[in-house]
């Protein structure tokens, strides 16, 4: 795209000033027959006024043909998103588009001033003297701050030669930050899951090691390892099946079918199966449920359910004191039904709260994998609560508990 983009824009610019060149030479005309009019004899005064004026109506509709050309022009170079500028071969800025002075923002009125006084980054007055004295064009990536924001552009300067031998030199700013975002953001998810696999692979690859290569007679510790290595296989498993889980959802033209789900029936699929769970360690599982129906996907309101809670009793286990308790509420407000689990667990600190819900994201990592978990529970109940339409809160204080509260769009 930004090479189509730089090469329209070039060409725009040059259709632009021979427009103007062609409208001046229509005015050049007009005024060559005014003024054989006038040097005329013997022309009747009425005849010569009725003839000037004629000329003059030409000249105005003329005038504001061009206008008309250039306001259009100018709006459609202020309504892109991409920043430019032109220069004159003089290097002067002589225009300059909206989303461009946002970048310059803050500095002195950059028309009519050296490009070197307007750009603070000496890679890009280099790239325009550059372009200046060999009449190539010059290209290259420009990382700066607009705002308090990080912003990375792929920066193209290029020359334009005029029919009238003139020369002007457009620069052309192609915002790629949500490109670089997304390939760090990548090569982090790649560099995260290498080691999620890692570990467990680490583990499983030391215990088949030991029982092949040891003459072990302990079958209870031959077993232990076993235990191990098809423990370490099962995380192995979770984390793939999440994975694609998660890829599956996130992709914006999967939709899910949506029917209307009583939230009831889904808290009571999800107690029989956390209850016993629950039971096992301690843990007391509380329903509180209204007659509440909402317009969802019942698999996936369970999915995001079975979560929550699963996560709820896991954790409120670990206490050492105090009440080891979880609640699972369903009800109804006047714009949305609520679904929320409370327990009585460790909290979460306020520092981590705004990143639970990215992937891998775990406060106490090594309680976490220990646990069983995969980093990625809470980022698949964030995509099912958003592929809802709804939203997903957070309340928690440390050795107080937390809330996880889900708004859910009303049925129709």
């Amino acid at each position: 795209m930004s090479i189509f983009l730089f090469v329209v824009v070039a060409v725009l610019f040059v259709l632009l000033f021979l427009v103007f060149r062609k409208r001046l030479s229509e005015y050049r005309i007009f005024i060559e027959k005014l003024s054989d009019m006038l040097g005329e004899k013997d022309v009747p005064p009425l005849y010569l006024f009725e003839r000037l004026k004629k000329y003059v109506d030409n000249l105005k509709e003329t005038i504001s043909r061009v206008e008309v050309s250039r306001d259009n022009f100018l709006t459609i170079l202020n309504s892109l998103s991409e920043p430019i500028f032109i220069l004159d071969r003089e290097g002067k800025i002589t225009f300059l588009n909206e989303i461009a002075r946002e970048l310059v923002q803050g500095r002195i009125n950059p028309e009519g001033r050296p490009y070197y006084e307007i750009f603070e980054d000496y890679y890009i007055s280099e790239m325009v003297e550059e372009t200046i004295k060999s009449e190539e064009p010059q290209e290259g990536t420009l990382v700066t701050y607009v705002g308090n924001e990080k912003k990375y552009f792929h920066v193209k300067v290029i020359p334009v030669e005029l029919k009238s031998g003139d020369k002007i030199f457009v620069i052309l700013f192609h915002d790629v930050t949500k490109e670089r975002k997304l390939d760090e953001m990548r090569r982090e998810f790649i560099a995260t899951v290498s080691h999620e696999l890692r570990t467990p692979l680490t583990s499983i690859h030391g215990y088949a090691e030991t029982l092949l290569e040891d003459d072990l007679e302990d079958k209870e510790l031959v077993k232990r390892f076993l235990k191990i290595i098809e423990e370490e296989s099962a995380r192995m498993t979770r984390l793939i099946n999440d994975l694609l889980d998660l890829e599956k959802m996130e992709e914006s033209e999967v939709n899910f079918e949506m029917k209307d789900v009583d939230l009831c029936e889904v808290i009571e699929y999800v107690y029989k199966i956390i209850q016993p769970i629950a039971e096992e360690n301690e843990v007391d599982l509380v329903v509180e449920c209204e007659d509440v129906v909402v317009r969802g996907n019942k698999e996936r309101l369970i999915q995001m359910l079975l979560n929550l809670v699963d996560n709820a009793v896991k954790y409120t286990s670990l206490k050492e004191k105090g009440e080891k308790k979880v609640w699972v509420r369903a009800y109804d407000t006047p714009d949305w039904v609520v679904l929320e689990v409370e327990d009585t667990g460790p909290g979460i600190p306020k520092e981590a709260q705004s990143r639970i819900f990215e992937k891998f994201y775990r406060v106490d990592k090594a309680r976490s994998r220990k646990m069983g978990g995969t980093g990625l529970g809470l980022t698949i109940v964030k995509t099912i609560v958003d592929k809802h339409g709804g939203r997903i809160e957070v309340e928690s204080e440390i050795n107080q508990g937390t809330v996880m509260r889900v708004f859910l769009p009303k049925r129709g």
